[in-house]
């Protein structure tokens, strides 16, 4: 379970310190790269040694120069979308781990062949110039392949020559002049701190162009250099005299198109007004987000079902003529798969999520902000489906015992270390009214089958402790998996994300950005989606071993349409109320329609409290004087 925090990575060596002015003046002053140095220093990006100096000529390593570059981009860490190992070389406990994975999922950095990431190799300015290029990249930056004039072009490594003409065109990075005026780029020579410092505060100046600069129309072509139409003083005018097929650029950030995808860019925060002072929910880079209106400073957008205001800033803006490719769901044998695409690594990966919707046809591309409501390729609505697992009351039980979960398991994963643990998830299902199934899942998922370095050392299936910036480390032991997993559900899950009480609790379901857990448990938007797949995959498979109903739709399910919803002991507005699902967007599952005045259902109550509910029942519609309390939701089946 990590906590979402922005933060500055320590850099290897100790260099944390803040040292005094004096000793910085001393170190720095004179130095060919003073103010690029100190606009890092103060910025929090770049600190000193423990004895206070800079040491601005020492050269620089891979994994330093990624820490960097994150701290200068403020990418943080997308909760459970982290591989646990990837490069060969770079594990779990060591320092810089989690900078290196970060930078990896944002395009910012890739391996030798083989698989090794050299974390401890001195960077050179070619690879800088690769790593600088790919963050541009990540930021949407515009620029062109500007003809390189160094007297030893030569040697520029084929990988690294377009970087070096399109960091040479945004005037990133330039050659090292020799006493009698030839230009040399000096490719395979070692970066030093001053030159790393030089580079990123220009490439932060590029990100967050100078206010007095004009406003540009730019046409933009696939693989061809922009077209600057003309230039204006003011944003608004700059938008007043743009094309629908042309962009506004300030400096080479695209800041207004006309229609188009957006996508974060960072760790990016969603607020409920322009003013971006009161947060509603968060998410992590490289997430498509519905765009609704394009201002300077911010955009208003949609995440899942949920409305809100952005920083402009953390947006990348691309025209529909230039988007490369999109997630979208689609069908096969039955089941519903969800195809992520990252436009920032170019890359996606597929996940199975549930039941398909009747509506989808195989060999069709559906595309969904939500994961409910599906869109056809031509933008026509196919229909609306919500997938039983991720909507689902995680207080309910299950009927899979603890042995059958751990035949699951081996099915999946027969080496996995969570092979024996069904019990305690029973038991943590019986003490603490976590459904079994779904903690189960939710372990899969933050653990790697159990296979996470944390959960092998630790007995920490869940994470928990595991803070940005050195998760292994401040993740929290257990004597047991067992210890483990009945302290994440009676001490973190029921308290945090079941009770109506906490401020974290958006329904106790599974959801998304709008509703249930993953409302603040994950940056990840689909953190839900993917526990949910882990529950559907094993309904699927224990319900076909054993002859048994599918848990998937066995109950009709219904969410709150209006706040402060009471639960009561019998279908009568004056019977004693058990409690009360304070929020809009709350699940119930409902086991019946009773008659009532209007229409009540008695549904599975909450019975992780305190007390325990025999019966509970709850008014939907239908009698005028209450008005309408609850909505059916479509499920797959």
């Amino acid at each position: 379970m990590k906590k979402v925090i922005m933060s500055i990575f320590v850099v290897f060596l100790a260099l944390t310190s803040v040292v005094s002015t004096a000793f910085a003046e001393d170190d720095i002053t004179g130095t060919p790269f003073e103010d690029d140095l100190r606009a890092l220093i103060e910025a929090g990006i770049m600190s000193g040694y423990d004895d206070g100096t800079y040491r601005p000529s020492n050269s620089v390593t891979r994994a330093e120069f990624t820490v960097f570059l994150n701290g200068a981009l403020d990418l943080q860490m997308g909760d459970g979308e982290l591989p646990e190992e990837y490069f060969t070389d770079v594990e779990p406990d060591d320092w810089y781990f989690e900078p290196i994975m970060i930078a990896y999922n944002n395009g910012l950095v890739n391996g030798y062949p083989g698989g090794d990431f050299q974390p401890n190799k001195v960077i050179t300015r070619q690879d800088m110039a690769m790593m600088m290029i790919n963050a541009a990249k990540a930021k949407n930056v515009v620029s062109e392949r500007k003809p390189l004039a160094f007297a030893d072009n030569e040697e520029i490594s084929n990988y690294a020559v377009e970087s070096v003409e399109r960091l040479t065109y945004l005037e990133i990075i330039s050659g090292k002049q020799h006493a009698d005026g030839t230009l040399f780029f000096a490719p395979k020579d070692e970066t030093s701190r001053g030159e790393t410092a030089a580079v990123i505060n220009r490439l932060m100046n590029v990100l967050e162009p100078p206010k007095e600069l004009d406003y540009k129309v730019v046409s933009l072509s696939p693989d061809q250099d922009p077209v600057v139409q003309d230039d204006y003083e003011t944003y608004e005018e700059a938008v007043s005299n743009a094309d629908d097929d042309q962009v506004v650029l300030k400096g080479n950030n695209i800041v207004w198109m006309n229609e188009g995808n957006a996508v974060s860019n960072a760790y990016t925060v969603l607020y409920d007004s322009s003013d971006l002072s009161r947060s509603l929910t968060y998410m992590t880079s490289g997430v498509e987000v519905e765009l609704l209106e394009i201002n300077e400073d911010t955009l208003k957008i949609k995440l899942a079902d949920t409305t809100g205001y952005v920083d402009a800033g953390k947006i990348n803006l691309t025209p529909h003529h230039l988007v490369k490719d999109r997630s979208y769901y689609y069908e096969k044998d039955g089941d519903l798969y969800h195809r992520i695409y990252n436009s920032l690594t170019e890359g996606s990966a597929a996940y199975k999520y549930g039941a398909a919707p009747s509506f989808m046809k195989t060999g069709e591309k559906y595309y969904s902000y939500n994961g409910s409501t599906f869109y056809t390729e031509d933008g026509s609505k196919a229909g609306e489906a919500h997938q039983y697992f991720n909507r689902m009351p995680l207080y309910t039980k299950t009927s899979y015992t603890g042995d059958q979960l751990d035949e699951f398991i081996a099915s999946e994963v027969p080496d996995s270390p969570l092979i024996g643990t069904g019990d305690a998830f029973k038991k943590a299902e019986e003490l603490h009214g976590t459904n079994a199934l779904y903690l189960l899942a939710h372990a899969i998922h933050e653990s790697n089958w159990g296979k996470s370095k944390i959960a092998r050392d630790k007995n920490n299936l869940f994470g928990i402790g595991a803070n940005d910036g050195n998760p292994y480390e401040d993740a929290w032991t257990y004597e047991s998996y067992e210890k483990g997993i009945l302290a994440a559900a009676s001490e973190f899950i029921v308290p945090g994300y079941f009770d109506s009480n906490s401020w974290k609790a958006r329904g106790a379901h599974l959801g998304n950005k709008s509703s249930g857990m993953n409302v603040y448990y994950a940056s990840d938007v689909y953190w839900g989606q993917k526990i949910a797949g882990h529950m559907y995959r094993a309904d699927s498979y224990l319900s076909r071993k054993y002859g048994t109903p599918k848990e998937n739709a066995a109950y009709d399910l219904a969410e709150t349409i209006t706040t402060y919803v009471n639960v009561r002991a019998e279908a009568d507005a004056g019977a004693e109320k058990l409690y009360t699902l304070p929020k809009a967007g709350e699940t119930v599952q409902i086991v019946s329609e009773t008659d009532g005045l209007g229409t009540w259902y008695q549904i599975s109550p909450k019975n992780f409290e305190s007390s325990t509910y025999e019966n509970a029942f709850v008014y939907s519609h239908g009698y005028s004087a209450y008005g309408n309390s609850l909505r059916n939701l479509p499920l797959s089946e």
